[in-house]
C-alpha cells in the first residue's frame, strides 16, 4: 500500500492515503492549484515529487539524444563524401548531363534574360563581372592540375587516386571572348559560357562516322562533345545571326570522366553572337552532341534555353525630385 502511494505522489504530486489524512477535502482554486502554502505544493506537486520527475526525463532525454547521435553515426560512416549514394540509371541523377550558361546573374535568379544597353556601361558590366569571377577559378588552382596533350585524359584519375586532373586552357578564348575584350559585350557581339552538369564517371560516347547530327556534321571531331545554337523558334533562327563557336569543336573529351577530386577543372564552350540585332529579343536554344547525351523538349535533356537582348539605346538621365 505504501508503495502504490508514492507511485500516485510521483505521478500526481499529491500525496493519499495516510499522509493527506488530516488534510482538506475542499476542491482547490487555480490560484492554489499555482501554489498551495498549506500543502506546500506548486502545479499541484511538491519539492519531491519536481525533484523526482526532473531527474527522470532528464534521463529520459539524455538516452533518446544519445540513441539518435548512435544512429546517426552510424548513417554517415556509410556516406561516401566523395560519390552520392545514388547515381547513374534509374536514380534522380540519372546519366544524361544537363547543360547549363554563363553569365547567369545572382541577383535575378529566376531569369535567364541577358539585356543589356550598348550606350549604357553600367548595364552590362554586371554581365562582365559575372564571366570574370566564374573564369578566374581555371587560374587559381593552376598547381592542382596537369598538362594534358595528345592522347592524354582524365582516365588516369579512376585508376590512381593521387593522379591530378587536365588543366582546362583558357587560351581557346583570347580571340574575341577574352577578359580584354570585356568579352564581346562591350562591341555588342556578346560571348556566352555553355559547360555539362558534372556527373560521376561519365565521358562521352562517340557517334558513328555516318551517324552525326546534320547540325554539327562539319564541326564535330571523334572524342569531343560538339555545341549548337539556334533560335527557339522560326522568328529567333532569322534574327539570331551569325554564330562562332569557340572552339569550333566543343567541348575536348580528354577532361572526361569527371571524379570528385581536388583542382578539377570543368571544361566550357563558348559561344559568340557576332550579328545579333538591335533592340530584338532573340531565344536561343544551346545543344550539346555526343552519342549518349539525349534531348528531350519537355525536360530539357542535353539543352539550355536563354534569351539575348542587345539594346542601341540613348541613355534617358533621371531627373532629380
Amino acid at each position: 500500500m505504501k508503495k502504490a502511494d508514492e507511485n500516485a505522489t510521483l505521478m500526481n504530486g499529491v500525496e493519499t492515503g495516510a499522509g493527506a489524512a488530516g488534510r482538506d477535502d475542499e476542491p482547490e482554486t487555480f490560484r492554489q492549484f499555482l501554489y498551495n502554502k498549506k500543502n506546500g505544493t506548486v502545479l499541484g506537486r511538491n519539492g519531491k515529487s519536481w525533484f523526482q520527475i526532473i531527474v527522470f526525463y532528464i534521463i529520459f532525454y539524455a538516452l533518446l539524444a544519445g540513441f539518435w547521435l548512435a544512429c546517426l553515426t552510424i548513417f554517415l560512416r556509410t556516406l561516401d563524401p566523395k560519390v552520392p549514394r545514388f547515381y547513374g540509371k534509374g536514380t534522380i541523377i540519372g546519366v544524361n548531363p544537363g547543360v547549363g550558361y554563363q553569365p547567369w546573374l545572382k541577383e535575378r535568379p529566376d531569369s535567364t534574360l541577358i539585356q543589356y544597353n550598348l550606350q549604357d556601361p553600367s548595364s552590362w558590366k554586371p554581365y562582365v563581372e559575372q564571366m570574370r569571377t566564374y573564369l578566374e577559378k581555371y587560374d587559381s588552382n593552376a598547381t592542382e592540375t596537369r598538362e594534358c596533350g595528345a592522347g592524354e585524359s582524365n582516365d588516369d584519375l579512376e585508376k590512381n587516386p593521387d593522379a591530378l586532373p587536365c588543366r582546362f586552357d583558357l587560351a581557346v578564348f583570347d580571340k574575341g571572348c577574352s577578359e580584354k575584350s570585356e568579352y564581346g559585350f562591350k562591341t555588342g557581339k556578346p560571348c556566352v559560357i555553355i559547360s555539362l552538369n558534372r556527373l560521376i564517371g561519365w565521358r562521352p560516347t562517340d557517334f558513328p562516322v555516318n551517324s552525326v547530327p546534320e547540325e554539327v556534321k562539319d564541326r564535330y571531331k571523334t572524342g569531343s562533345i560538339a555545341i549548337n545554337c539556334q533560335g527557339a523558334t522560326n522568328v529567333d533562327k532569322e534574327h539570331i545571326g551569325k554564330i562562332n563557336y569557340m572552339p569550333p569543336n566543343g567541348i575536348d573529351g580528354k577532361y572526361y570522366p569527371y571524379v570528385f577530386t581536388k583542382g578539377y577543372q570543368q571544361p566550357i564552350a563558348m559561344v559568340k553572337f557576332d550579328t545579333i540585332p538591335r533592340n530584338k529579343l532573340v531565344i536561343v536554344e544551346c545543344r550539346a552532341y555526343a552519342l549518349n547525351i539525349e534531348h528531350d523538349i519537355s525536360s530539357r535533356l542535353g539543352m539550355v534555353y536563354f534569351e539575348v537582348m542587345v539594346e542601341d539605346k540613348k541613355v534617358v538621365e533621371k531627373k532629380e525630385l
